[in-house]
């Protein structure tokens, strides 16, 4: 297992009130009060963590390219101990699941499975097979706005200050090789293949809500039903925070604070946006977002500047978050509308915040300015 650092913090907030309250998905940055903790190991006791004002113990890690925090909500005088070891057992499993499901590490699973493609099929670990089978389940139900085998002609694209897009025509070349369909699993033997040479699979679009989730179901099976674990913008929140909802924000895709919050428990949230990864070139910009369809990033002017999807799992938030995204504001919203399992807050170009029907009456509008 590859090693990462996990700080947990006690961060004191001026003003808190003495009993729970709700609390945004994002703290307070830590304080000084920060510990490093070693990576987890199999005889490791974990030191007890601090229970900050309201209850809970705070940690977070480096992992997929983005920050994973982890807010357990064990009370005053709760098994601070315990509950900082669940916290690393979770943080870890993260790190397993990145291990085998990341199309950035050369040795990944998913890594060797794309190398494969066109041969024969190939025993798949359960996470893997688990991934791929709901990939091609979300294409199908998105009619293929997610699309895992568009990284194809997604490891052509660099979003980072000093890209610049890739010939036209390479990305002509390759839009041949996009297609969920072609991806063959076998639930019988836990087997899978790329039915074409030179496809390939990239994950980045719900592997990390799969991560989410298993993290959640690993705190609640030690126990720690109350809880949000949140990375990189997808978030599951568990139980409560002493009885009362855990509030999770939407962020202003324009600046700092929140367009408005949702009180959630046993939901998924996730949000995506432009905003996060973008270059720019001839004056030009290029989110990070592709249209499988296209192999292009979304067009600006058509698009969404940021889309929350709420759902049962951060699984399927991840993917139908980016499969909204793909259709854009108007058509990504009847899409949200027709299926029942799916809700959405959708900030559309002119700034205008679109709530879906089953989210309107909790739905808090932030206050200008927040």
């Amino acid at each position: 297992m590859r090693r990462f650092a996990l700080l947990f913090a006690l961060v004191a907030c001026e003003g808190a009130p003495s009993g729970p309250a709700p609390t945004r998905v994002v703290p307070p940055p830590p304080d000084p009060e920060v510990v490093e903790a070693k990576p987890p190991a199999a005889a490791q006791e974990v030191d007890a963590p601090p229970i900050r004002k309201d209850g809970t113990i705070y940690a977070e890690s480096e992992l997929m390219g983005t920050r994973f925090s982890i807010n357990l909500w064990v009370g005053a005088d709760g098994d601070a101990s315990a509950g900082g070891e669940a916290i690393h057992a979770a943080i870890a499993e993260v790190d397993r699941i990145e291990g085998l499901a990341s199309e950035w590490i050369a040795q990944s699973e998913l890594s060797r499975f794309s190398d494969g493609a066109g041969g024969p099929m190939m025993e798949l670990s359960p996470d893997l097979f688990a991934l791929l089978r709901r990939s091609r389940e979300l294409a199908e139900a998105s009619d293929g706005a997610f699309d895992p085998t568009f990284y194809a002609i997604g490891d052509l694209w660099k979003f980072e200050p000093g890209s610049r897009p890739p010939a036209p025509e390479e990305i002509e070349a390759r839009l041949a090789l996009i297609g969920w369909e072609r991806i063959e699993l076998d639930p019988e033997s836990r087997r899978g293949r790329l039915q074409t040479p030179g496809m390939k699979v990239g994950l980045g679009a719900i592997a990390k809500g799969y991560a989410v989730d298993r993290a959640a179901k690993l705190l609640r099976d030690r126990g720690f039903a109350d809880h949000i674990v949140e990375g990189g913008g997808d978030t599951y929140v568990s139980g409560s925070k002493g009885g009362q909802a855990w509030v999770v924000g939407i962020q202003r895709p324009d600046g700092p604070g929140t367009v408005g919050a949702l009180p959630l428990r046993d939901r998924a949230l996730v949000t995506s946006g432009g905003y996060q990864r973008f270059f720019e070139f001839d004056g030009k910009r290029y989110a990070h977002i592709i249209d499988p369809r296209t192999g292009w990033p979304l067009d600006e002017a058509e698009s969404a500047l940021s889309v929350s999807v709420v759902a049962a799992d951060a699984t399927d938030a991840d993917a139908y978050c980016t499969a909204v995204a793909v259709m854009g504001p108007t058509r990504g919203m009847a899409f949200v509308e027709a299926t029942p399992a799916v809700e959405a807050v959708i900030i559309d170009h002119s700034g205008e915040v679109r709530v879906s029907t089953g989210l309107r009456e909790i739905f808090v509008t932030a206050p200008a300015g927040k």
